[in-house]
C-alpha cells in the first residue's frame, strides 16, 4: 500500500512538473515573440536614423569659431590620445603654434582616420592646408594612424 502511495505521489509530480514545463516553454515562446517584436522596433528605428548629424537636424559647433581649445582636448581624450601618449604635450605644442581649435581638431582626425569629425570639420570652415607641427598639414597627416582611411579622408579633405 505504501509503494502505491508514493508511485502515484511521483506520477503526480512528474505531471505536474511536465505541465510546468509545457507551460514555462509556451511563455517562452511567447517572450521570445514579445521580444523579437520589440527588437524589429528597435531595429527599424536605429535605421531610421540619418547618418550624420546636420541631416538629423543636431546643430553643435557649427562654424569655424565656435570652436574652442577645450574642444581640443576634448577630441584628444575622446580618441584616446592622452592614454596612448601618456600627456598632452603634442596637443600642447600644436597648440601653441596659433593654430585654430578646428583646424588643430582637424589634424587629429585626419591623422586617425575619422571620416565623420573630418566631415563635419570641412564643412565648419575648417582648413585642411594650415600647417601644424613640424610644418605638416592635415592632408599630410592623413590616415598615419589608419592607412586603410587614408583615401578616404584625402577625398573628403580636398573636396
Amino acid at each position: 500500500m505504501v509503494s502505491s502511495v508514493v508511485s502515484s505521489s511521483i506520477v503526480a509530480m512528474t505531471r505536474k512538473n511536465t505541465t510546468h514545463t509545457k507551460t514555462t516553454t509556451n511563455s517562452n515562446r511567447r517572450n521570445l515573440v514579445i521580444s523579437r517584436g520589440i527588437f524589429d522596433d528597435i531595429k527599424a528605428q536605429v535605421q531610421s536614423l540619418r547618418p550624420d548629424a546636420k541631416s538629423a537636424g543636431i546643430y553643435g559647433a557649427q562654424g569655424k569659431d565656435e570652436y574652442e581649445e577645450v574642444d581640443v582636448e576634448y577630441y584628444f581624450n575622446y580618441m584616446g590620445m592622452l592614454a596612448i601618449e601618456g600627456s598632452y604635450d603634442r596637443m600642447h605644442a600644436l597648440m601653441a603654434t596659433g593654430i585654430h581649435p578646428a583646424d588643430a581638431i582637424l589634424h587629429f582626425a585626419s591623422q586617425e582616420g575619422d571620416m565623420p569629425k573630418c566631415t563635419e570639420l570641412m564643412e565648419a570652415g575648417a582648413n585642411p592646408n594650415v600647417e601644424g607641427l613640424n610644418g605638416k598639414t592635415a592632408i599630410d597627416v592623413a590616415g598615419e594612424n589608419n592607412a586603410e582611411k587614408k583615401q578616404a579622408v584625402l577625398a573628403i579633405l580636398q573636396k
